[in-house]
């Protein structure tokens, strides 16, 4: 149970750092390109992006507490 928290840890981790890219590259599309990308065509990347960032979220946070209660599980 140890090595699942940590790799869901991990997987969080990379995942929220995925979105922060993917949705930032996508939100600064439309102002890099002086217009030529609209915002619509540019909502094509956020909102996958935010949907990326907010479920590795919650897989990070899953990790934590996998992690944590193994910890406390041992200590006993």
């Amino acid at each position: 149970m140890g090595i699942a928290g940590k790799i869901a840890l991990v997987l969080g981790i990379l995942g929220i750092l995925l979105g922060i890219a993917v949705t930032g590259i996508a939100a600064l599309l439309p102002i890099m390109t002086d217009g030529r990308t609209s915002w619509e065509e540019a909502m094509l990347g956020i909102i996958p992006g935010a949907v990326v960032l907010v479920f590795s979220f919650f897989i990070a946070v899953i990790g934590i507490i996998l992690i944590v209660v193994n910890r406390k599980k041992n200590a006993q």
